[in-house]
């Protein structure tokens, strides 16, 4: 309902029309009414209505007085005019003032009723279309970003737009065109994220930046675009360290960022180039990096495939040599990170090394080492490639260190325990033991022996032989010399058996044997 003020002098004509008209039928209701024009305003400055029927002639602020005055304050107030013959004079000021019912008094209700209708329709077409225009606005402001976030996003990454259309775009979307270079800055949220801290991010950079002129954003996948008026390096990286800070209290999540080069709006889409080619880069450096196309030496990464086949290092594994192994994954790791092979074309090749690496393993550690896969495929970083890798190697190389060992003291066992069962077979020797008992390499035995024991075969042979012999001659006093050299390998050469004891020992047998019984 439209609410309607009354305003006549004459009391009578005033409650007349307000007791006959039909103000709800015509979709109104009479709100207030008013004994002259003053009054008249007064109520409007308090509550202004939506139409006011008023006579013309009236003692102080006549009608057309009100009409003006009204109008310069309240211009959407509409106004229906009571008048008698002689106040045509006043029609011409009233037409100024957009009034554009005029009624000669006496008017009847059915007069003043058509004329409400009238105004109420006017009102209502007025309202409609401003209802219809505010929508529209509302909508076009809903629109309005996505169309820019489309806008910046086809114009880097297609060649569908050109010179023309961004000063096209620019007026329609009222970017400031006036700046001649601009930087892109792409973000990207490291590890698993929700959409919900990708938009929160493009907000949080958008707002902490407003010191620079930001015309447009937009998302790209699972990266943020930000285009920004050219400003100095040093400050954006400062900027976005203090971002960083930021996020990270919020959501306990670092991002990393690459800034492009400087260019104009002919050269977005080699800034993009250049900045997306520096984030991928990000799977070479920590989270949280801040990456320029500075850094990037090498400006186009190879797309070969890894030439490694890594028998030297399936080797040292099953040979349980862990420095060499570990030496190896270092220098390859090394390699790959100065050439900046493409993170997929490394990932792929050290899936395949990690398969053939846990061949080596165990066959109950096989298994275990197969579920891994699922993890090893979840690996974005370089550096977390690069540990599984190593620690998944050295855990396999220990395995093989494990079992040579006892392979290889499970052999040496053998060489001491025959030395123990011929100890006096005086053609006992490393060589005979190693064709004739064990059949292998004596040269390889003999390594073995002196990594195992710590010293060479020849010299723990003599000297168990001199302990035996010790232990002879404490154990009886008739034994003989010449039966004690026998007994332990020196066979007929007693004299060689003294010269061997004495040195080991720093006296003869005899005299051995003589302090012996002395004592």
């Amino acid at each position: 309902m439209y609410k309607v003020l009354l305003v006549d002098d004459e009391i009578n004509i005033l409650e007349g029309i307000a007791a006959i008209v039909d103000w709800r039928g015509c979709g109104t209701e009479l709100a207030a009414k008013a004994h002259h024009g003053q009054m008249a305003y007064e109520m409007i400055e308090k509550n202004p209505p939506d139409i006011v029927i008023t006579d013309i002639k009236m003692p102080g602020l006549n009608g057309v007085e009100l009409i003006q005055k009204v109008y310069r304050t309240y211009p959407k107030v509409k106004f229906i005019v009571l008048s008698g013959h002689d106040e045509f004079e006043f029609a011409k000021t009233a037409m100024e003032c957009n009034v554009q019912h005029y009624l000669l008094k006496p008017s009847n209700e059915k007069k003043i009723e058509e004329a409400l209708s009238k105004v109420v329709q006017d009102l209502d077409e007025k309202n409609s279309k401003e209802l219809f225009l505010e929508k529209m606005r509302h909508n076009l402001q809903n629109v309005m970003p996505k169309a820019k976030e489309q806008f910046l996003k086809e114009f880097i990454t297609t060649k569908k737009y050109g010179v023309k259309d961004w000063e096209y775009y620019s007026s329609v979307f009222e970017i400031d065109s006036s700046a001649e270079e601009y930087r892109l800055i792409l973000l990207k949220v490291d590890g698993e994220s929700e959409y919900e801290q990708v938009l929160a991010l493009k907000e949080l950079v958008v707002e902490q930046m407003s010191d620079t002129y930001i015309p447009l954003e937009t998302t790209i996948g699972d990266k943020i675009v930000i285009l920004i008026e050219n400003t100095s390096l040093s400050d954006l990286v400062s900027n976005l360290q203090e971002i960083k800070e930021t996020f990270f209290n919020y959501y306990e999540h670092e991002f990393s960022a690459a800034i492009s080069d400087i260019g104009n709006t002919q050269q977005l889409r080699q800034l993009y180039k250049g900045a997306l080619h520096c984030l991928t880069q990000q799977f070479y450096v920590a989270g949280g990096s801040i990456i320029t196309v500075q850094d990037v030496k090498k400006q186009s990464s190879p797309t070969e495939e890894l030439q490694y086949d890594h028998e030297d290092l399936i080797f040292a594994m099953r040979s349980g040599d862990t420095k060499t192994v570990l030496n190896y994954l270092n220098d390859f790791f090394e390699e790959i990170k100065q050439e900046k092979y493409e993170a997929s074309i490394v990932q792929t090749h050290c899936l395949e090394l990690f398969l053939s690496m846990i061949r080596q393993a165990s066959k109950e550690g096989m298994d275990g080492y197969f579920k891994q896969i699922l993890i090893f495929q979840q690996y974005d970083k370089f550096h977390e490639i690069k540990e599984f890798m190593e620690n998944t190697a050295a855990e396999i190389t220990k395995y093989h260190y494990e079992r040579t060992k006892q392979t290889q003291s499970h052999i040496i066992d053998r060489v001491i325990q025959y030395v123990e069962e011929n100890l006096g077979d005086q053609e006992l020797s490393l060589s005979s033991i190693a064709a004739e008992v064990l059949y292998m390499n004596s040269d390889y035995l003999g390594k073995l022996f002196k990594k195992e024991k710590g010293e060479r075969f020849s010299n723990f042979l003599i000297n168990r032989r001199i302990e035996k012999a010790i232990e002879m001659i404490e154990q009886s006093d008739q034994v003989k010399i010449f039966e004690v050299a026998e007994a332990v390998g020196f066979g007929n050469n007693p004299r060689y058996f003294g010269q061997v004891f004495k040195k080991y020992t720093g006296v003869t047998p005899t005299n051995y044997m003589s302090k012996k019984l002395e004592s």
